[in-house]
């Protein structure tokens, strides 16, 4: 059975409830406890306000920022592509009438630069080697899909890089100018022909001349143009000009060339098919 409360437990819950009546009378006639009400809403509010102002909308804000600085840096990225694509075309425009003498190109689909120059974007190139090897090749991969092929020629909106060796999953390996491996037939202004190498330097090929094969006149920003010779770059493209001139004896000069076209300046390229 259930214990009743004896008169201690009694008279002490009567207490209680006397106790907590007055209060609630002082309270509503005098308002004693209005200032204790108001501190708790006024802080209420104070949180509120400082968890939202200063927490809450600075975070929301940093995640919009970061969400826009995202959309805008792929757009930016996108428009650089397109902006690189048509600075390529506009080369190819501008050489168009050097390229329709060459028999290397197909004369009746020059017209048309969409079916003759094939974009591609850089996935890989080691910019350390590139600037301390004498290894210098990039991975490209073309933007559509077709006759893939070794030894085309591949530019950017400067002029010749270099041109494709090796196809492996869709990707094309170009060789560029200034590897160490590498050659090209070139000639100046004048009639003088020599067959460039790399020089493992960044934007440098070089001929080694014979002085004693007949006088030469060289001077430094002489121009190079591609010779044709060799079946791979058309003639009559500008390569370069003359950045240094070495005596290596007394019968033998070193022609240092800077080539014009400069792989870091983009990432985007063109492959003339």
């Amino acid at each position: 059975m259930a214990r009743l409360p004896d008169k201690s437990s009694k008279f002490l819950l009567i207490s209680t409830f006397i106790i907590c009546l007055s209060i609630l009378l002082i309270d509503y006639r005098l308002g004693a406890f209005k200032p204790v009400q108001n501190f708790y809403n006024s802080s209420s509010i104070f949180f509120q306000v400082f968890s939202k102002e200063l927490i809450l909308s600075p975070i929301y804000r940093s995640l919009s920022s970061i969400r826009s600085a995202k959309r805008a840096m792929e757009e930016n990225q996108s428009l650089k592509q397109e902006l690189n694509k048509q600075l390529i075309e506009n080369y190819i425009i501008s050489n168009k009438e050097v390229l329709n003498r060459n028999i290397f190109f197909d004369l009746v689909n020059l017209e048309n630069i969409k079916t003759n120059l094939l974009p591609a974007k850089v996935v890989r190139f080691d910019v350390n080697q590139y600037l301390c090897c004498d290894k210098h090749r990039m991975f490209l991969l073309p933007e559509l899909t077709g006759n893939i092929d070794s030894f085309k020629v591949v530019i950017n909106r400067e002029g010749i890089v270099g041109q494709t060796i090796k196809i492996s999953a869709s990707l094309f390996e170009v060789i560029l100018l200034s590897d160490i491996s590498h050659k090209i037939p070139i000639q100046n202004e004048d009639g003088f022909y020599c067959e460039a190498s790399g020089l493992g330097m960044p934007k440098k090929i070089f001929c080694d001349v014979d002085l004693t094969l007949g006088e030469r006149d060289f001077e430094l920003n002489q121009r190079f143009f591609s010779s044709g010779l060799g079946g791979i770059f058309p003639k009559g493209i500008e390569i370069g000009s003359i950045y240094k001139i070495q005596d290596l004896s007394s019968k033998e000069v070193r022609l240092i060339i800077e080539t014009n076209a400069d792989p870091l300046s983009s990432n985007y390229f063109g492959i003339l098919q």
